[in-house]
């Protein structure tokens, strides 16, 4: 027998009654589900990552062709192809709010289709990373979208 199990207690196995081990088992299984129930809890909270690796106090304009728009949780993307300065074709991620948050704000599922040609004006990832969050995605018809995902007060967009 284990000697947590025994809980201080001096008997042996054999004068341990039915009854006595069986509350001892008890206790033990509902630890293990206590123990499991906060474990379980608490993965959301260290699964979320944050907003960190973007430059808040800058907005950029990048004019592209969307890739691919992932309509999931816990936060849509779209992926745009776009050319830099030197004319090389860079693929840009940009992450939105979740979905349930999305229709709030006038997206839908197909809001965005391959080949559109759009124009995203977002913060940017540090270190000339090309990802981006807190999207206003502009279409060539006049039409805006808004993503308030990971926004705080919005600086005035560079060129």
């Amino acid at each position: 027998m284990l000697p947590f199990l025994r809980c201080g207690m001096k008997y042996s196995r054999r004068k341990l009654s039915h009854a006595k081990l069986s509350q001892v088992k008890q206790r033990l299984i509902a630890l293990i589900g206590v123990a499991g129930s906060i474990l379980t809890m608490s993965a959301p909270v260290v699964a979320h990552h944050g907003s960190q690796g973007y430059d808040f106090k800058r907005r950029i304009t990048v004019r592209g062709t969307v890739s691919q728009f992932v309509w999931a949780n816990p936060h849509s993307q779209i992926f745009l192809d776009a050319k830099d300065d030197k004319g090389k074709i860079v693929n840009w991620g940009v992450e939105l709010n979740n979905p349930g948050n999305l229709i709030r704000l006038g997206w839908t599922h197909t809001a965005l289709k391959e080949g559109d040609e759009v124009t995203p004006v977002f913060n940017p990832g540090l270190d000339n990373k090309p990802v981006g969050i807190c999207a206003d995605v502009f279409f060539p018809d006049g039409r805006k979208l808004h993503s308030s995902q990971g926004c705080g007060p919005l600086p005035e967009p560079e060129g």
